[in-house]
């Protein structure tokens, strides 16, 4: 399979600066095929989920010690402000949607696609509430875990061709969701850095 990437987001002050530029660029790549590894795949498929879960309910929690008029915080000049970095999150998820699809069509072709993306995001340059934040967040996330719901432990390790960049790289939909989980964290731990909050439990 050689799956089209689709347009990437518009470049946003910073944007490349962000430490999981993967998502942009690559997602992630895989480990090397040379380095052994013994994988539980029960395992495998219960970690998958507990970290989307885990992160995605530290969002929330950081979300609720948040008010609409710290939204516009930023560190320094230069760092993006907690609404841009909440933006940012938002449009990267839904970047990876169409990545996680071609991947489930080619590992579980047997499978329907559930309908993902029907909702119209806040625009990377406007100036949402945090209650608009809030929902958009879930309503990503939400398509991300119907993307994965129904795939076997064994569909969401096996990799497929995937064409990004011109590259065609082996992935598979573990990884992807894997690095937006971590994607993800990378950018609660900016915000609470901006915020000036210590980590959540």
């Amino acid at each position: 399979m050689a799956g089209r990437l689709l347009p990437s987001l518009p470049v946003r002050r910073g944007w490349l600066s962000c430490p999981a530029a993967a998502v942009h660029r690559h997602c992630a790549r895989p480990p090397s095929r040379s380095i052994p590894a013994e994988v539980n795949i029960i395992a495998d498929l219960v970690n998958l989920r507990a970290a989307l879960e885990q992160n995605f309910d530290e969002l929330r929690s950081l979300l609720d010690s948040c008010g609409d008029d710290r939204l516009g915080e930023r560190l320094t000049e230069g760092e993006w402000s907690v609404r841009e970095i909440l933006l940012h999150l938002v449009h990267s998820e839904r970047w990876l949607h169409p990545q996680l699809m071609l991947l489930r069509r080619e590992v579980a072709p047997q499978l329907a696609i559930p309908r993902v993306g029907g909702v119209t995001l806040p625009d990377t340059e406007s100036e949402p509430s945090l209650p608009e934040l809030r929902w958009a967040l879930t309503s990503v996330r939400e398509d991300t875990e119907r993307l994965i719901a129904d795939l076997s432990a064994d569909q969401l390790r096996e990799p497929a061709n995937l064409e990004l960049d011109g590259e065609v790289l082996d992935m598979s939909l573990r990884t992807i969701a894997l690095t937006a989980a971590d994607h993800q964290l990378f950018h609660v731990r900016q915000i609470q850095r901006t915020l000036g909050i210590g980590s959540l439990p």
